[in-house]
């Protein structure tokens, strides 16, 4: 009986280890897209060197992201290779006016999990303040993509941010729109 309870014990656990989850850390990445101009263009950018932590139970994807967190660098952002006058806009221009001197938060709450798509709603604080926004994602070819939509007008400071940057970059025609588009990507393990 006991070697009976010792292999059922032993099968589970390596049942249990072939389907953990996580991901390859190297392949973290958040990207954000923001909007000027009337026609509503987009300009995308990415944050460099975020600090993560995410669950210890990787038994599921639920458990793995359920309370995971990231601390962003606002000046880290970072909008591309030849345009550094648009990372200094967005580093040097935006961020401090939204937020001064804070860091970016983010938690995951609440994660539901359906066959390799789902809904994860992400606590988003700025300067003390904070909104949940749903991430949908999806999971394909061992990829993790989470897409949402964050208002800006949410945080006290986005008005006068949001016309610091059309007044310092021309490019937008007067207009620099609240909404900002969000992604978070992985390679899953």
């Amino acid at each position: 009986m006991k070697k009976i309870l010792v292999s059922v014990v032993a099968s589970a656990l390596l049942a249990s280890s072939l389907s953990a989850i996580s991901f390859k850390k190297e392949s973290l990445k958040i990207d954000f897209e923001g909007y000027k101009t009337k026609e509503m263009i987009a300009t995308a950018g990415t944050f460099k060197d975020v600090k993560y932590t995410f669950g210890k139970d990787g038994s599921s994807l639920t458990t793995y992201l359920k309370n995971a967190k990231a601390t962003i660098l606002p000046s880290n952002a970072f909008m591309g290779e030849g345009l550094e006058l648009i990372t200094e806009n967005i580093t040097k221009v935006f961020f401090p006016s939204l937020l001064g001197n804070g860091d970016i938060k983010v938690l995951f709450q609440d994660v539901v999990e359906g066959d390799n798509k789902g809904v994860i709603s992400a606590k988003i604080t700025l300067d003390k303040k904070s909104t949940i926004i749903p991430l949908t994602y999806t999971i394909q070819d061992s990829k993790f993509e989470a897409k949402g939509q964050l208002d800006l007008h949410t945080f006290k400071n986005a008005s006068k941010a949001l016309k610091d940057l059309s007044n310092v970059a021309p490019g937008h025609g007067g207009i620099s729109w609240p909404l900002v588009s969000i992604t978070f990507s992985a390679d899953i393990e």
